[in-house]
């Protein structure tokens, strides 16, 4: 009498519920997880910009806001008002009032009268 039981299946079963009563992961688990987490990986790469660094355009430097300042005011010989340095630049008030400061201070600009600019 003797019985032909396949010990691999038995020994297969036992594993898998071992494995299932656990919670643990098996190897298809596994590769089926890293499977997805590649899948992300490549939509995030692709959906991010900057990934794949362009060369960059050289469209010269940008000038500082002072400059920027320091050459309306040298487009009126004769003086120019604030606003319309304000209004030519688009700045703030307060940054305008900073930045015309500032070039007076460092002797670029002098004042004509109260509100009044010309280079010097």
């Amino acid at each position: 009498m003797s019985h032909n039981v396949d010990l691999g299946t038995n020994w297969e079963g036992l594993i898998k519920t071992l494995l299932q009563r656990l919670d643990m992961p098996t190897k298809e688990d596994i590769n089926h997880l890293h499977a997805r987490l590649d899948t992300l990986e490549q939509l995030i790469q692709q959906k991010q910009p900057g990934t794949k660094r362009q060369p960059r355009k050289k469209t010269g430097r940008r000038k500082s806001a002072s400059a920027i300042a320091l050459e309306i005011i040298a487009g009126y010989p004769d003086g120019v008002d604030f606003k319309t340095i304000m209004d030519a630049t688009g700045f703030e008030d307060k940054k305008l009032r900073n930045i015309i400061y500032r070039l007076d201070s460092l002797g670029k600009i002098q004042r004509v009268r109260r509100g009044t600019y010309k280079t010097t």
